[in-house]
């Protein structure tokens, strides 16, 4: 699925209940890339997305590279612990980050769980499920870290729920708010608790509630019960919506918006296509209509003394304003572009199918044997024979290990790969403009 089009996603336990200290976008970014990466979990290591695309379901400028790169490396230096609440008895208790690492080239973001957190997201024994498009409409971090904690305890067959009595220092710790910060419990429920509380109730459709309980003269615990309200609440809500101009829009219309044009046009512009251009102009020089719009948007942009850019870029489409320079600049860009995707495509498909023989090979083991016997390269050959058994220099790596994945793949494990190349041919077309 597109990552604009997906809404809901699955969170484990073990994410939602981590330590606080990430900002409120760095959480929300967090929540986009495991979404993102969501269906691959298990048969990939690596995930990625465009730049833009992860830009836009957060709702900021992607121009603005320095800021994405410092929240990827602020996810990267926050642990998540498992099973920190104990939620689930029989889980063991492990440490990671939240992302192993992140690398940005030519537009296309790329990422990493640790192998311990990877499957554990995919398949959790516990989690929660939540709404992307809802997180987006916290203002306040600390009632988005709140309303992860809750619904992670929510029944919905019973449509309540309710979390254990949480130690004091314990909440602190997933809200991020130090012993030095708030130190009284009277300051951290004026700053921190009520206000989370309170646009929770505004802005869902569930109401959350607090439960104190003392150690001794002092509040040391606080529960959290959450239920579903009959009705959505019949008030508007108090805390508007953080984007309102971009929110719940088509991917072309956001992008059109955000580059300056009015809500209403960019619709019109996004139901209609190449409908919107004037019917006496040639277009068959254009791949695509993104493509287009994405060029009219560059004129824009490097035009002087326009008042109204966004009138601009809807004149531009509509008449297909033209500089050769900046459209030899894009074609450039976009070929860079589509070689990094190629590239990442083939790595990928590679490491797909080595997990799969490797698979292969210890369900069955003689497949090694049977592949070592079709070897006919004398360099390879010799390297074999350094070796106690087939099975240690397939381990070992290496140029072995690469003849004889070739080898399994051509000859033996076919059948088993046939998905691998489907997709791999799809997904290369699709890059490439092309029909399958």
């Amino acid at each position: 699925m597109h990552l604009l089009q997906r809404d809901e996603f699955i969170k484990a336990s073990p994410a939602i209940q981590i330590q606080g200290n990430i900002t409120h976008l760095q959480r929300r970014a967090w929540n986009v890339l495991l979404a993102n990466a969501y269906d691959e979990l298990p048969n990939k290591e690596m995930h990625r997305v465009s730049v833009v695309e992860l830009s836009e379901k957060l709702g900021f400028n992607s121009r603005n590279q320095e800021h994405l790169k410092d929240m990827l490396k602020a996810l990267t230096e926050c642990i998540v612990e498992w099973n920190t609440l104990g939620k689930d008895q029989k889980q063991v208790w492990g440490v990671a980050s939240l992302l192993a690492s992140a690398e940005i080239e030519k537009g296309i973001c790329t990422y990493a769980f640790a192998p311990h957190l990877r499957l554990k997201l995919y398949n959790p024994r516990v989690y929660a499920k939540l709404n992307l498009r809802l997180q987006n409409r916290f203002s306040d971090r600390h009632a988005l870290i709140l309303w992860e904690l809750c619904f992670d305890y929510f029944d919905s067959a019973r449509d309540e729920g309710e979390t254990p009595f949480i130690p004091l220092e314990k909440f602190r710790e997933l809200m991020g708010v130090g012993g030095d910060v708030y130190p009284a419990f009277k300051t951290l429920n004026q700053c921190v608790i009520k206000p989370a509380v309170k646009e929770i109730n505004a802005l869902t459709h569930f109401f959350v509630e607090v439960e104190q309980k003392r150690d001794g003269r002092k509040i040391g615990f606080l529960k959290f019960r959450i239920s579903r309200l009959k009705e959505l609440p019949s008030v508007e809500p108090t805390q508007e919506s953080l984007f309102p101009d971009i929110e719940e829009l088509p991917a072309l219309a956001n992008i059109l918006v955000q580059a300056g044009v009015a809500r209403r046009e960019a619709l019109k512009i996004d139901h209609q296509e190449w409908k919107a251009v004037e019917s006496d102009i040639q277009l068959e020089a254009y791949r695509d209509f993104e493509a287009y719009i994405e060029e009219k948007i560059g004129l824009a942009q490097q035009a002087r003394g326009v008042k109204n850019i966004g009138g601009f870029i809807v004149k531009a489409i509509r008449e297909n304003y033209q500089d050769p320079a900046l459209q030899a600049q894009l074609a450039e860009r976009k070929e860079k572009e589509q070689d990094a995707m190629l590239d990442a495509l083939e790595s990928e498909t590679l490491e797909k199918r080595n997990a799969l023989l490797r698979q292969a090979v210890r369900t069955n083991p003689e497949l090694l044997v049977q592949a070592s016997e079709r070897i006919s390269a004398r360099i390879i050959r010799r390297r074999l024979e350094n070796y106690a058994s087939v099975e240690e220099a397939y381990r070992d790596g290496g140029m072995v290990t690469a003849e004889l994945n070739a080898i399994l793949a051509e000859e033996f494990c076919t059948e088993l790969l046939a998905p691998v190349s489907e997709v791999y041919e799809t997904e290369r077309a699709r890059i490439l403009g092309e029909t399958v």
